[in-house]
């Protein structure tokens, strides 16, 4: 992700690829090809940002006059779709482009695969540790760490259990990173370590 002419990052200007590998679209190809809905959906979605829709109106605007080729320009776009207040806090391409790339990348479900692959290897007594880096990934690692973690489904009515559902294991509290972490590295802000122990 540090790799500048790949286009991963909003801080260097370089053409909008985004792609961990060569092949599929890119991001160039999402921002100049997906329609304003789409945009808006995966902006929102993926990126959890609430300025999606007027990001999204604003790229489809744009590319009516030229393609938007580089990070740079994107960065503009999203500048400009959002309120002053707004980019106090972090910077206001951060939400977009994580957006962008796991879209590009189809990340959430590869990490969804990965993790029952993980599982399937798992000796008894083994364990997935998993570190995530926004709010997204933690979703679902929590969510399947619960459902593992999860016994009886049936209704609370029934006298005896008929679903045959045990436990398969069981998920550990999730760990942040300690200030000392945080300053040595300051993108370890949002992680979480999780870790599950199958049974």
């Amino acid at each position: 992700l540090d790799t500048a002419d790949r286009g991963f990052s909003f801080h260097k200007d370089a053409p909008l690829d985004m792609r961990m590998s060569k092949s599929g679209l890119s991001a160039g190809d999402v921002v100049n090809t997906y329609s304003e809905q789409e945009l808006a959906n995966i902006i929102y979605k993926y990126g959890e940002e609430k300025f999606s829709r007027r990001i999204a109106a604003n790229i489809v605007k744009a590319r009516m006059d030229k393609p938007i080729e580089t990070t740079f320009e994107l960065v503009d776009i999203i500048k400009m779709s959002m309120p002053q207040k707004a980019m106090r806090d972090s910077h206001p391409a951060r939400r977009t482009f994580q957006a962008i790339r796991i879209e590009v990348n189809g990340e959430l479900d590869v990490l969804k695969s990965t993790l029952n692959d993980a599982f399937d290897c798992l000796n008894s007594k083994g364990r997935i540790a998993v570190i995530t880096f926004h709010s997204l990934e933690d979703r679902i690692v929590k969510e399947q760490f619960n459902e593992w973690c999860r016994g009886c489904t049936c209704p609370k009515e029934f006298p005896v259990c008929v679903c045959g559902n045990k436990p398969k294991g069981k998920a550990f509290k999730a760990i942040s990173p300690s200030n000392e972490e945080l300053e040595v590295n300051p993108r370890a802000r949002s992680s979480r370590l999780r870790i599950f122990e199958k049974f």
